[in-house]
């Protein structure tokens, strides 16, 4: 596929795809959720979310923990900066 200024691409607007390139595309994600359900990441969620509904940790720990798995590094420095950290 050629794009705007002529170069080649290696893949296809979204407004491209047929509808049977559709459904294999939603398959294909269908398939791969439950691995991803239980990977790193959501277990640090599911373990923060049952210690949060136990009364082992409070909201905010349960919100550093949430803000953390979503963006990563970036999210400890959001985490800084909303406790007053600084820079």
């Amino acid at each position: 596929m050629v794009g705007e200024n002529g170069e080649e691409r290696g893949y296809k607007d979204v407004c491209d795809y047929s509808v049977r390139e559709h459904l294999v595309i939603l398959a294909k994600r269908m398939i791969a959720l439950p691995s991803k359900m239980i990977g790193f990441k959501p277990a640090c969620l599911y373990l923060a979310t049952w210690l949060l509904v136990c009364g082992k940790i409070g909201e905010w720990i349960w919100f550093a923990v949430f803000v953390c798995v979503l963006f990563g590094i970036v999210g400890l420095k959001v985490i800084a900066r909303m406790k007053g950290g600084g820079a």
